[in-house]
């Protein structure tokens, strides 16, 4: 671990554990307050086009983070770390909190933009650090845990919005107040990377260099990776629905396991990597996974149907989470490590984003939301012909280097 020497191992241990609870702020900003939106829709429903603020009042702080993380990258590389993230947490409570105070639903839709802009701060360079922070199997350790942490608290975050919201529709708000606590905490346990250790912690390491082409290919496929990891989590009620199961139950039941599921996929892939699963392979997995459950959504005409192609589904997508982060991280060297995590973390919400609207579009010449799903497994078969192909030219190329370096010992 990149730590000064006055940092004793247990104190790197909670600061790394700290960063890893930083980083689920970001599925907190939209899931504790989702179960209070038809009561605050109710509050609100003399404003024109309420129906339709709403909803933007909850996914836009989603799109602020897309737009500005690879902005945020830039201004870490150049600033530094500790204080913007510092900064950023303390205004990530403060923005969050306001809606409990204000009486223009306006007024608490700008809080949100406020609160995307400081968000896009928080998981961007929360992630910078882990990269900082460690390098080889650790960093993959690491990161593979900041996917796991912010997919369990989102099961949290669920149930602690759904009880705080029978006390009111403001009553959710108040979960912001513990931003400013981990801020405190933050300010005490974190310590700003020095260039010297990172540059150091580098050549012990493969030599990486910068090759935006690779970080542009990484980027497309995190975009291709976000939406369809958002399918099924928004369109489970639409599918079931449309084999006649109606129940909100039934929908969140599966939607529970879905989400245990995708917690299993997080952890597996350490487990992966000991096992000799390189990047390519663990990508055509992932990938693999996504496409069997959603080639098989038309066949399913029941609810346990669905079920079973809703557990395939999450153990996919949390396979393919973290290993999308890591190899993202793994081709950065320090320099441009603000820059690529911003582009990553910009790509990843453009496609949580776009993930609906492209799926109603689609629909409109698909003819059903089954087929459109069909259709999306069939783009995650390009996927993994494509990780594999990647990897036996990889192969290929390592094979031509060693023959090269026997035949040049030879003469």
């Amino acid at each position: 671990m990149n730590a000064p020497s006055r940092v004793t191992q247990s104190k790197a241990t909670f600061a790394t554990y700290l960063l890893l609870l930083i980083n689920c702020l970001s599925p907190m900003a939209a899931i504790v307050v989702a179960p209070s939106l038809p009561q605050m829709q109710a509050h609100f429903a003399g404003v024109p086009n309420v129906e339709f603020l709403i909803p933007v009042a909850l996914t836009i702080p989603g799109l602020l983070v897309a737009l500005l993380s690879p902005v945020v990258g830039i201004l870490a590389d150049r600033y530094g770390r500790k204080r913007l993230l510092v900064a950023s947490i303390v205004g990530y409570g403060i923005f969050g909190l306001l809606p409990m105070f204000l009486d223009s639903l306006y007024a608490i839709i700008v809080s949100r933009v406020a609160l995307g802009c400081v968000e896009s701060v928080v998981v961007t360079v929360s992630t910078m650090l882990i990269g900082d922070y460690y390098s080889g199997a650790q960093r993959q350790k690491y990161l593979a845990l900041q996917t796991t942490f912010a997919s369990s608290s989102a099961i949290l975050f669920f149930m602690v919005g759904g009880a705080l919201g029978e006390i009111g529709w403001r009553a959710p708000y108040v979960v912001y107040a513990v931003p400013l606590l981990l801020a405190l905490v933050s300010k005490a346990l974190l310590w700003e990377p020095k260039a010297a250790a990172m540059a150091d912690a580098e050549e012990r390491g493969p030599l990486v260099s910068f090759r935006p082409l690779v970080l542009l290919g990484i980027c497309v496929v995190t975009f291709i990776g976000a939406v369809m990891f958002m399918i099924l989590q928004i369109q489970m009620a639409y599918l079931l629905g449309d084999i006649g199961e109606h129940s909100p139950q039934t929908a969140g039941l599966v939607a529970s396991a879905c989400s245990v599921m995708i917690v299993l996929g997080t952890l597996s892939v350490h487990m992966l990597a000991r096992l000799g699963l390189r990047i390519p392979h663990c990508l055509a997995l992932a990938f693999g996974l996504i496409a069997a459950s959603f080639i098989a959504i038309p066949a399913m005409h029941t609810w346990q149907g669905i079920m079973a192609v809703a557990l395939v589904n999450g153990l996919g997508c949390g396979l393919m989470l973290p290993t999308l982060a890591i190899w993202n991280m793994r081709e950065l060297p320090w320099q441009r490590r603000g820059l690529g995590t911003g582009m990553w973390y910009g790509s990843y919400c453009l496609g949580m984003f776009f993930s609906p609207l492209l799926v109603v579009a689609v629909s409109k010449s698909s003819g059903s939301l089954a087929t459109t799903v069909s259709w999306a497994g069939g783009l995650c078969v390009l996927v993994v012909l494509a990780a594999l192909g990647a990897s036996l030219v990889k192969r290929r190329a390592q094979r031509d280097l060693q023959l090269a370096a026997v035949n040049l010992e030879d003469a």
